[in-house]
């Protein structure tokens, strides 16, 4: 089966990236011809690991000119593109670009895949994008079961599948749980809340034993985050690393993974740190966290926003070793479902069936 994958930029680090880079793999492994269409990125590698017997197609020229000029201009391009190489399936990636997408497919069997929150954006052209998405698309994949139901309620799409991203790591060595430390990974923005995590912190910080907090990542917010710390003495006890490939580390490395997110998809992190056995403790934003940690059993959910209660569920852990260990025992039960093997499996069936 040839696919083609369409994405705005293969070259960036982002999780859709290393999910489209992932099942783009998976495929080509098992027998397919796998592309790559992109629409910035030419001159620069993918951030991810893409095999060389994938090529990628970058669009030149594409990002130049105002956007309904530059639209077009890139509609043009990849409706050629298509009818060059006549793919048997068209996997688009991200449904808020969908005004560009639904015309230069229309004719192929294509795939949307939503790898965001579809509840929180208040952009009237993403907002305008899913509903074309959904009245184009020959199916719609989510990654949670709520945005699966919005986009069957709100959105009247044909067809939807909800298929989780799948564990990408090699998790035969979990975290010991012997480190002192809480772990908090990704981009430093507003959507991932780590300012509302060292507020967290800074209320349970003296009263810890020793814990460190360890925050990885890089981001417009850093500076900000880093003067929050400083100012309220809370420097000995949180520690700020850059962005790392080597995440096996970080999660080895924790006995506790915060999520401090204001709204999510489904996030990998999470899945990850699961896998490495660690016990969670994560806002219960409407859609991610829920479909992930199971509440009292191998972490513990606390309501959206609450800074309060994302403080004593890390303190009633950090004070509770058995509970950890317990947690994390069940955490390893859990992650199973996301066995990269199932889910890879999960997409080849539903390509069979388009």
């Amino acid at each position: 089966m040839r696919i083609f994958f369409t994405i705005k930029a293969i070259n960036k680090q982002g999780g859709t990236e290393r999910m489209t880079s992932l099942l783009a793999n998976a495929l080509y492994e098992r027998g397919h011809e796998v592309h790559i269409a992109s629409f910035l990125g030419g001159g620069s590698q993918p951030f991810f690991h893409i095999d060389s017997g994938i090529p990628i197609h970058y669009l030149a020229g594409a990002k130049d000119g105002f956007f309904l000029y530059r639209d077009r201009l890139r509609i043009i391009r990849l409706r050629k593109l298509y009818r060059e190489y006549r793919p048997d399936v068209i996997i688009v990636v991200d449904a808020g670009r969908s005004r560009i997408y639904a015309p230069a497919t229309r004719g192929f069997k294509t795939i949307t895949w939503e790898h965001f929150n579809i509840f929180y954006s208040k952009n009237p052209r993403t907002r305008r994008s899913r509903r074309l998405a959904a009245r184009h698309s020959d199916c719609i994949v989510t990654l949670t079961r709520r945005d699966a139901e919005g986009y069957i309620h709100q959105l009247n799409a044909r067809k939807v599948v909800c298929i989780p991203n799948p564990i990408t790591i090699d998790c035969s060595e979990p975290s010991p749980l012997t480190a002192r430390t809480v772990l908090s990974m990704g981009r430093v923005v507003p959507q991932k809340g780590q300012d509302l995590l060292v507020r967290a912190w800074h209320q349970i910080a003296d009263k810890t034993g020793g814990w460190k907090l360890r925050i990885v990542g890089d981001g417009p917010l850093l500076n900000e985050i880093k003067e929050y710390v400083e100012k309220n003495g809370l420097s000995g006890s949180v520690e700020f690393l850059p962005t790392t490939k080597d995440v096996l580390a970080m999660y080895r490395q924790a006995s506790i993974y915060a999520m401090s997110s204001r709204f999510e998809g489904l996030p990998l992190v999470l899945i990850e740190a699961q896998s490495m056995g660690l016990p969670i403790v994560s806002f219960d934003c409407l859609t991610g966290p829920a479909e992930i940690v199971e509440d009292g059993r191998n972490g513990i959910l606390v309501p959206p926003l609450d800074v309060e209660a994302l403080a004593e569920a890390l303190l009633s852990l950090i004070r509770d070793d058995r509970r950890r260990k317990e947690f994390s025992d069940n955490a390893l039960t859990a992650a199973s479902r996301f066995d990269y093997g199932k889910i890879v499996g999960q997409w080849e069936k539903l390509l069979s069936e388009i």
